[in-house]
């Protein structure tokens, strides 16, 4: 009698220890509604969480957070939830869903995966400048990056409706607390995708003791003055592009000159005198073609593989004054309105924490970009009605929060050396470089490396590292039959 009363004990015993590991059942299904979006292979659930735009005070008005969940499969071995923070600013969370909502997908077999459109994006109150956001003739793309009347018309929209201070960093952390909160979980993982990692250092900086484990795909930073170095990180960026264009035996084929090919175009461009014909609508017009706003769309080309892959055939093309293959990556005749970033939450976010406090360099001035970014930011910045913050927030976050962060090896928007200088005051930091990813994974091979890497990661196991090495990308375009 007394061994079966043992084996009932450890079996009990066993049972309450099992239970331990597993996170409990979170209050998502009590406070969020079933909904399944066109095109998703499964539901998702979604909420409202109001929350004040004037978090210091704790008054006023309100802002409904929009929150979405892809519930964990299986349930009786739940562990930690995934909370993505995506980029920007201005990118909303939800945007992701679509991404980890199919079934055999790997991150929703034991966790949930939650997304929460910040403040200001998405469903969240959106803060957007139609007029910015949309083109409606060619000769914008190549005017003025934020036309003042553009930038007051957006202003006045929403200046009775908002208060612009209340959409910096520190908010969002706090609202994704609430978050936490609200739908019971215990202890969560942070997935914080580029600006996303800036927002995940500083909340393990106020709530370490609720975190499990973060990953930081590229990420942005607390002490990391992005802007007044996209034109170095970009440079670094393109001169990796030719070295490996050079290096393989089709694109340096049919490209051997490409270094200076760019400099002969660069040179050319800038002296405003290139003038284009280009189709739009039922109509041919004339274009003049400036140097500045090729050069940001090139540094925004090298975000991805796919991409990055078609520069050397385009300016190839260009320096032969073909000139279609260059403009086309406008997209002259697409005059819909990107709802992509909501242009309002990033002045507020940038123009109160990042501008008032930067200044390029030199060196900064003699990249193929120059200081475009920071002077075109700095225009607008100089309208946007919003105060800058504390310069105290600038410190590099100290953390022994388990933290994995991914770089780029052609990343031209944080360069190899801003993960170093992050992981640096991480004490369970750990590091792993993508050689050929630019900033997002774009068409790289072996996408479910990443995948793997991520929740092993989040799941405390060993990473497969050699395979992150072998993510290779994709083909150099080197004609116009192989033009999308």
């Amino acid at each position: 009698m007394k061994k079966i009363s043992f084996l009932i004990s450890a079996l009990i015993l066993a049972g309450l220890l099992a239970c331990s590991k597993s996170q409990s059942e979170p209050l998502i299904f009590d406070k969020l509604t079933y909904y399944q979006p066109e095109g998703f292979q499964d539901s998702v659930l979604t909420g409202i969480l109001e929350v004040f735009e004037n978090r210091d005070e704790s008054k006023g008005r309100k802002i409904p957070l929009f929150i979405a969940v892809t519930p964990a499969l299986k349930r009786d071995s739940l562990k930690e939830p995934i909370f993505i923070i995506d980029g920007g600013p201005g990118v909303a969370a939800s945007n992701q869903a679509y991404f980890f909502t199919e079934e055999d997908d790997t991150y929703r077999q034991y966790h949930d995966i939650v997304y929460i459109d910040a403040r200001g994006t998405g469903k969240s109150g959106p803060l957007h400048c139609i007029d910015i956001q949309t083109k409606k003739s060619p000769i914008e793309h190549f005017e003025k990056r934020y036309p003042e009347d553009e930038l007051l018309s957006c202003i006045e929209a929403l200046k009775d409706s908002v208060d612009f201070n209340f959409y910096s960093t520190r908010y969002i952390v706090e609202d994704i607390e609430e978050v936490r909160q609200w739908l019971g979980y215990e202890k969560i993982n942070l997935y914080g995708i580029s600006f996303g990692g800036k927002v995940a250092l500083m909340f393990i900086d106020h709530y370490p003791e609720v975190v499990n484990r973060v990953v930081l795909h590229a990420p942005d930073a607390p002490n990391i003055p992005y802007t007044i170095n996209r034109g170095k990180w970009s440079e670094q960026s393109l001169n990796k592009v030719f070295d490996y264009c050079l290096k393989d035996s089709l694109c340096s084929t049919h490209f051997p000159e490409i270094i200076e090919e760019f400099d002969v175009l660069k040179k050319r461009l800038q002296s405003n005198d290139v003038i284009t014909e280009v189709q739009f609508n039922d109509s041919i017009i004339s274009l003049k073609i400036p140097w500045f706003p090729v050069a940001a769309k090139i540094s925004s080309y090298l975000y991805d593989d796919y991409t990055y892959a078609q520069l050397p055939y385009i300016i190839h093309e260009a320096y032969l004054e073909n000139y279609n293959p260059l403009v086309g990556m406008f997209k002259l005749n697409d005059t819909t309105t990107s709802y992509l970033y909501a242009d309002g939450m990033f002045f507020s976010n940038i123009c109160a924490e990042e501008i008032p406090h930067a200044e390029p360099d030199a060196d900064e001035l003699e990249t193929f970009l120059g200081d475009y970014t920071y002077r075109s930011r700095k225009a607008a910045c100089d309208r946007w009605p919003v105060n800058p913050v504390d310069r105290s927030m600038y410190q590099p976050v100290k953390s022994d929060v388990p933290t994995l962060i991914i770089s780029g090896g052609f990343d031209p928007t944080f360069s190899l050396e801003t993960g170093e200088k992050i992981v640096s005051t991480l004490t369970n930091g750990q590091r792993v470089i993508i050689p050929y990813m630019g900033h997002v994974l774009g068409n790289l091979s072996q996408l479910e490396c990443y995948d793997q890497n991520v929740i092993r990661y989040f799941d405390d196991e060993e990473l497969d590292l050699d395979c992150l090495n072998q993510m290779l990308p994709t083909k150099f375009r080197v004609s116009k039959e192989t033009e999308e």
